[in-house]
């Protein structure tokens, strides 16, 4: 527990932080993210073999580096513009990360990936989708759109452990997750809700956001439905290489990876909410 608090005591102001100044202050965060997640992602696929770790967290990085230098630049250039969004570079990175989701799906711990496989998985999953958070911090409100998403994605998580921990018994998904019940996944699942409509109206107010209810509920259960799939979708990943943490960057509370998997499936979602 006090490893888990001296980390959280340092890694959370340096997000927030990132988060309200945006630019380049956010790109740094995303940065670091998806260089350490990918490298935790293909050590997790790829096995011990140093250079896959390596080279994805390298290309990882910099595929997020791209996005943040030349969002302006090249989205104008080469793409296609509807009102303030283009659509080649978002269309090119969620064909990318559906290829990785694809080849992670498949994987199974007795063949490890190649190292062209592994490289492309890791960097188009981890640097593919905090791309696009990118592009939603970039965009007009991104401030906001990244506040609620945050929130959302904090209830759906605090939720879920308060009420599996009190009155949880039913398992759910008990192959990929023994310690996940039903009951835990229906208290976030409202948590996740109600933060979305409370918080989604607040932002509203002060002019962050210009969602009524039902976008806000609909944008409510999509995350949660998100969240709760990342979530488990990374457990699977890890079960099959029996590992409980996909490393330990953060004391007490696991890797990089274990701190993103609620939460960057929504990323794309969020881009094109936000246009």
């Amino acid at each position: 527990m006090k490893h888990r608090l001296i980390s959280s005591a340092i890694a959370l102001p340096l997000v927030l932080a990132g988060i309200f100044m945006g630019g380049i202050w956010f790109s740094f965060i995303m940065i670091f993210g998806a260089v350490v997640s990918a490298y935790e992602l293909a050590r997790i696929t790829g096995g011990n073999l140093q250079k896959k770790p390596l080279i994805s967290a390298i290309l990882s990085g910099l595929l997020v580096a791209f996005v943040q230098t030349y969002d302006s630049y090249l989205l104008g250039l080469l793409s296609i513009n509807i009102g303030r969004s283009s659509i080649i570079l978002p269309i090119v990175l969620l064909s990318f990360i559906c290829i990785s989701i694809l080849i992670l799906l498949v994987w199974g711990k007795d063949r490890r990936l190649g190292i062209f496989t592994c490289v492309v998985s890791s960097v188009s999953y981890t640097g593919g989708l905090l791309s696009f958070a990118v592009l939603v911090r970039n965009s007009e409100n991104g401030l906001g759109w990244i506040v609620l998403l945050s929130l959302i994605v904090w209830a759906n998580d605090t939720g879920s452990y308060i009420t599996g921990k009190a009155v949880g018994k039913t398992p759910f998904f008990p192959t990929i997750s023994p310690h996940k019940t039903l009951e835990g996944a229906i208290g976030g699942y409202v948590c996740g809700l109600a933060i979305a409509i409370a918080g989604g109206l607040l932002l509203t107010r002060l002019g962050f956001t210009e969602l009524g209810l039902y976008s806000l509920m609909s944008l409510g259960i999509i995350f949660v439905v998100l969240a709760q799939t990342g979530d488990l979708f990374e457990s699977a990943l890890k079960r099959r290489v029996n590992i409980k943490d996909s490393g330990s960057i953060m004391p007490g509370h696991g890797g990089a990876l274990d701190r993103l998997d609620s939460i960057v499936l929504a990323f794309p979602v969020l881009y094109y909410f936000a246009q």
